[in-house]
């Protein structure tokens, strides 16, 4: 019995200590498409913490894996997630690449849903085409990638915001830009700048790198965006960070250098030279001679003063030089355009750090640090930034997950010249006769110009300045609370601090500030939008076939918004321009805004079995702009997808027909930026007023509270289908329904105010969306994929505040009409036999009159285009790797009002001219032509009419890249895993109409309406990556 007993005891210890025995598992993992190993993959012994990732090999090795230890799951961003049993001796472990996989969640801000249950209407842009832009505004990388969005750069300068607007406007008057989501958190893009109405303004989304971000998801249709409520009517943009990942770090260094010039233009907007200027301005003061003998200007000083110049070429010419003390005899050909100019320079350095731990409860981490310096084409345009980004994530336990997310920001913006649009020196540089010259013979500055300016004596260092000095802190933590392995609890917070510190001088050195001695100003501006979010989700399956996602919500936002503003004149110096210094007060004033926004909200997804799925969401929003009877307003969404491609009876296509899906949505969302600021709906009184000496207020703005939201119904159906595994096709229709827009409705003036805010209007957005993507070859040693999108979009004005159309001198909002809809005097051309002006007489027919005043107005076009998109293509072989994109738009107008003054043709005869005037001025009977007779004498010719609108169709080179990635096997032995050098370029050239007279018509604004737009740079970025 004993020895039976002992027997037992040895075989049970035997046993358990087998169990306890450990052992070494090592292999490698590769591509199955190229062989390649795969580095960075986590391999993870299942049901255990022991893990690791693979080296620049694509080995592994784990040790103290538990003899009892049966399966690795393998994973890698990108590939399919394998399961393989473990086996003696070396694993080689092959992971087959998912395009799926690549495009599989949608982000939406308040979670991730999976890309198959997702039954709205969203577009991913992913990091590759974010990081390889050149501008330092990130957003603007989304032109022409993402169906559905316009984007308008009104503003070539370094860091300038961009109008957007996804699936056309929404609103006449009030908000019309998208809410923008970083990391789950709200974030303010408000445009800012003193002057922003004079195109002066700064973007807070230039404070953050585009080579921190991960993802841009543009949410378009009801389902995607009615869970953000009152601040989704205009379309979400959520912008995703990068984070980091298990395993030992992972780091990246990358510095780019570059330049930027003036982009190519057409010639028809180039200046003449000085022989081609004398030749015209002769010609005008003979044409005027002609026609009015000694009552021309020539005629009329000819005589007057005695000069007994001969009236032909030679007279004209001494006349000329006569009459502009000398400018022509000084043998000068300036180009203006070159002077304000320059060859820019690019400069852009990062580095980065990401890993984490190899187990499962390791903390993980992403940290960059970037600088960008952008010394712009245009003389005195600049941009410098520091930023920094710490993103933290760690999971102690099952139970429990933290994290957080911090961005820093330091920008420095010189923004230009003071003293409005007119004396910008690109508009100046135009305006500038080529025979004068900005300095003097003694090299002093030169101010006998056309105009008394000297655009490039006002970017000197005495000159100008408009400097703004931009302070940002990001900071969103968050905790998450696993109940279950179905149900969590998310709570989040976020922080968004920003500081604007301006100042702005017009100096001696231009003539409104010379009038005032100088005259400086600063503005500081303090925005805090703070947030809280609490989120309780539940995730489930049933007998796997019932798939649920439910979300409940609440969330509070509280904005608060600080200004102070200081000006003075009459400095005692002209190299000290503090406004302190200014022994003149000439302005101060502060202003402090307060707006709080509740909401509480919920979400449901459903899917049966992968083929059938629904949706619904709900919120209820509580705004403090509004009165307490229309402070709280609802939201709701209804989706539904079905996937046709997943029934039984479709199995017979299930070798080319990849996928088949149709979805449908409805929703509504709304706009609380509606009117002038935040407090539309109240009672405003201005104080600071006195009359002899009695301080006191006055009424400023009437309370309206029966004000509420404006509000945007959202239908769309569209369609998604994959064949072969390589083409994708995606079409939707949808049809935006805005209705309670609010309008600033007239008064009698009897009540001491002109008007208060009302909703009354209603404003329609129709159109369709395509994207085609197609990988056309996919193998080994090439692969090569296109994208082809187009958008068509039909805005339709329904209802204004009164019957009445609101009518411009060239634009009119009319019921019926598109939202930028041109109405005008038509021009007819010219009289071929007399080079006189034409206009059609009547709103119909061909009856022309010389008479402006007699010709009828007549619709003609709008603003919008019919269709807009892009073409990309991406190739890669042998480590080189190549990008095109081609952006398009056609069927819009452009309206030159710039060219009323650039296109001169006689009244400003000693001011410069365009080529396209010089080439197709009406010279002799018979000419026919648009460019009517020069001449000196007075003329209606450069009135509004359609003589300045033009086509303004574009085919643009957006960018192209080239790159070459070495071989892996160069860098064997040594500390770095991957090299890669490139080169991006930017705006390489742009095809336009034939009629087009500008610099860039994919530069003008929303509204058609061109100025001396800032044009945007044409810029080439050399660089490389090194990461270790």
């Amino acid at each position: 019995m004993k020895r039976k007993l002992m027997l037992f005891l040895a075989c049970l210890f035997i046993g358990f200590g087998l169990s306890m025995a450990q052992t070494k598992v090592t292999g490698t993992v590769i591509s199955s498409e190229d062989g390649e190993p795969v580095v960075g993959a986590s391999v993870l012994v299942k049901g255990t913490t022991v893990g690791t990732i693979t080296d620049m090999d694509g080995n592994f090795s784990l040790t103290n894996v538990p003899a009892s230890a049966k399966t690795l799951r393998v994973s890698y961003i990108g590939m399919k997630t394998l399961e393989v049993a473990i086996t003696r001796g070396k694993m080689k472990i092959s992971l087959q690449s998912d395009a799926e996989v690549l495009d599989e969640v949608v982000v939406t801000g308040y979670g991730v849903t999976k890309k198959a249950a997702f039954t709205g209407a969203a577009a991913v842009v992913d990091e590759k085409l974010i990081g390889n832009k050149n501008d330092v505004n990130p957003i603007k990388s989304l032109q022409g990638t993402v169906p559905g969005l316009q984007m308008n750069t009104g503003s070539g300068q370094p860091g300038a915001p961009a109008d957007i607007f996804i699936r056309g406007r929404n609103s006449l008057n009030s908000g019309t830009q998208p809410l923008y989501v970083i990391d789950g958190v709200p974030f303010n893009n408000d445009a800012v700048g003193m002057r922003s109405s004079e195109g002066q303004t700064t973007s807070p989304l230039s404070t953050i790198n585009a080579q921190d971000i991960e993802s841009i998801t543009v949410l378009k249709d009801a389902t995607a965006t009615s869970i953000y409520g009152a601040r989704a009517a205009n379309g979400v943009i959520v912008i995703t960070t990068k984070r980091g990942k298990s395993g030992k770090p992972v780091i990246n260094v990358t510095a780019k250098v570059g330049f930027e010039t003036l982009p190519s233009y057409t010639n028809n907007y180039k200046l003449v030279n000085a022989s081609q200027n004398l030749e015209l301005a002769s010609e005008a003061l003979l044409n005027a001679y002609s026609d009015s003998g000694k009552r021309s200007l020539f005629g009329r000083y000819n005589a007057g003063y005695g000069l007994g110049y001969t009236y032909d070429a030679a007279g004209a010419k001494d006349f000329y030089d006569w009459y502009v003390g000398g400018w022509v005899s000084s043998g000068n050909d300036v180009d203006w355009l070159k002077e304000i100019t320059r060859t820019g320079t690019l400069q852009s350095y990062g580095f980065d750090i990401s890993g984490g731990g190899s187990k499962e409860n390791s903390t993980t981490y992403y940290a960059s640090f970037n600088y960008d310096n952008n010394k712009s084409f245009m003389k005195g345009k600049d941009l410098e930034r520091y930023s920094f980004r710490f993103n933290m994530d760690q999971q102690p336990s099952k139970w429990v997950k933290y994290g957080f997310n911090t961005n820093l920001s330091y920008t420095q913006t010189n923004m230009g010249s003071g003293g409005g649009y007119f004396s910008d020196p690109l508009t100046q540089a135009y305006m500038m006769s080529p025979f004068t010259s900005p300095y003097k013979a003694d090299g002093t500055w030169n101010f006998d110009t056309t105009t008394g300016y000297n655009p490039v004596a006002m970017r000197s260092e005495n000159g100008d300045k408009s400097l703004a000095k931009q302070y940002r802190v990001l900071l969103s933590p968050y905790v998450q609370i696993n109940f279950t392995p179905d149900l969590f609890f998310l709570s989040r917070g976020g922080m968004d601090a920003y500081i604007i510190d301006e100042f702005g001088y017009w100096s001696f050195l231009q003539p409104q500030g010379k009038d005032m001695n100088g005259m400086g100003e600063n503005g500081y501006t303090t925005r805090m939008l703070l947030t809280i979010t609490n989120t309780l989700n539940y995730i489930h399956t049933f007998n796997d076939v019932h798939h649920f996602n439910l979300l409940l919500g609440q969330e509070g936002q509280k904005r608060n918004l600080k200004d102070a503003y200081l000006a003075g004149s009459n400095y005692p110096v002209e190299d000290r321009n503090d406004v302190g210094l200014a022994s003149v007060p000439s302005s101060a004033s502060t202003l402090k805004s307060e707006l709080k926004l509740s909401s509480f909200f919920g979400n449901a997804q459903y899917d049966y079995d992968n083929k059938y799925y629904l949706s619904a969401s709900y919120r209820l929003d509580g705004s403090s702009r509004f009165a307490s009877g229309n402070r709280w307003a609802s939201f709701w969404s209804v989706g539904g997808k079905y996937r046709l491609s997943s029934e039984e009876f479709m199995k017979s296509t299930s070798d080319w027909l990849t996928n088949l899906s149709l979805r449908a949505s409805y929703g509504t969302t709304g706009n609380q930026e509606v009117g002038s600021g935040w407090y539309t709906a109240s009672d405003l009184y201005g104080f600071g007023y006195n009359y002899n000496g009695v301080p006191g207020m006055t009424h400023e703005q009437f309370a309206n509270k029966d004000l509420k939201w404006e509000q945007t119904a959202k239908f769309n159906v569209g369609f998604d289908m994959s064949l072969f595994n390589r083409i994708n096709l995606s079409v939707d229709y949808y049809n935006h329904q805005t209705k309670d827009m609010v309008f600033d409705v007239p008064l009698s003036f009897t009540t001491g105010l002109s008007s208060f805010y009302k909703n009354i209007g209603k404003l329609e957005n129709k159109g369709f969306e395509v994207s085609l993507n197609a990988f056309i070859i996919k193998n080994k040693t090439l692969t090569w994929d296109a994208t082809f999108t187009t958008s068509y979009n039909k805005n339709k004005v329904k209802k204004l505040s009164t019957d009445n159309p609101i009518e411009g001198t060239y634009q009119i909002t009319e019921v019926g009409k598109p939202i930028y809809q041109f109405k005008m005097k038509e021009w007819a051309g010219v009289d071929p036999q007399t080079g006189v002006g034409l206009w059609y007489k009547n709103e119909t027919g061909d009856e022309t009159t010389t008479n402006y005043n007699e010709a009828a107005k007549r619709y003609l076009g709008s603003a919008n285009p019919k269709f807009f998109g892009s073409f990309i293509t991406n190739v890669a072989a042998y480590g080189f790797d190549l990008s095109l994109q081609l952006n398009y738009s056609t069927g819009g107008k452009i309206y030159g009002n710039n060219l009323r003054y650039d296109e001169q043709i006689g009244t400003s005869w000693y001011e410069n001219y365009t080529e396209y005037v010089y080439k197709n001025r009406w010279q002799n009977p018979g000419d026919i032509t648009d460019v009517p007779r020069l001449t000196t004498n007075a003329t209606t010719a450069r009135n509004h009419s359609s003589r300045f609108l033009m086509k303004g169709d574009y085919l643009k080179i957006r960018s192209i890249s080239l790159g070459y990635t070495l071989p892996k096997s160069l860098l064997t032995g040594t500390f770095v895993n991957k090299v890669r050098a490139f080169v991006d370029a930017e705006n390489l050239y742009t095809f336009t109409a034939s009629n087009y007279r500008g610099m860039d018509p994919a530069g003008v604004g929303a509204n058609g309406v061109q100025w001396w737009n800032y044009p945007i740079a044409r810029s080439f970025m050399f660089g490389v990556t090194v990461g270790f």
